[in-house]
């Protein structure tokens, strides 16, 4: 991996989100399972990661009245471990204080859990199942100025 100048973050489409949903959190589904409920709305913000022009890793930011949703956050399997996704994260909690928001959460798969520690976000609540991807918990972290 080269320096983190090779690496861009900037607002996509929807269906520009699905070049990287679909491998990593919907493989073998068909692509339209990649839609999630709210990927329209005026307000959602899709973030895509890119390395030398390459779309590598996508969120998805819902802003609600009081917080804002992270979900849909995947990374390429080759590009996972090296940095990317938690720069993703640190950019996409600098546009949620730009909304003048001060809490994030999200739905997190088991298997994602220690990144996001990492990234200093905190369990709450017990497991639950959701559709497609399994056991999840929720996570959230409140944003300093």
């Amino acid at each position: 991996m080269q320096r983190d100048t090779n690496i861009q973050f900037k607002q996509i489409k929807t269906i520009d989100t699905y070049a990287v949903r679909h491998p990593v959190l919907r493989s073998g589904l068909a692509q339209d399972s990649c839609a999630f409920d709210r990927d329209e709305d005026s307000g959602t913000i899709h973030l895509g990661a890119f390395f030398n022009q390459k779309h590598v890793g996508v969120l998805t930011l819902l802003p609600n009245p009081l917080d804002v949703q992270l979900r849909g956050m995947a990374m390429l399997k080759s590009h996972q471990g090296v940095g990317i996704g938690k720069m993703m994260m640190a950019k996409a909690e600098q546009v949620v204080r730009q909304l003048d928001k001060k809490m994030v959460w999200m739905n997190a798969r088991l298997i994602a859990i220690p990144f996001y520690k990492k990234c200093g976000y905190k369990t709450t609540g017990n497991k639950f199942v959701l559709p497609y991807g399994g056991e999840h918990i929720k996570m959230t972290k409140i944003l300093c100025d």
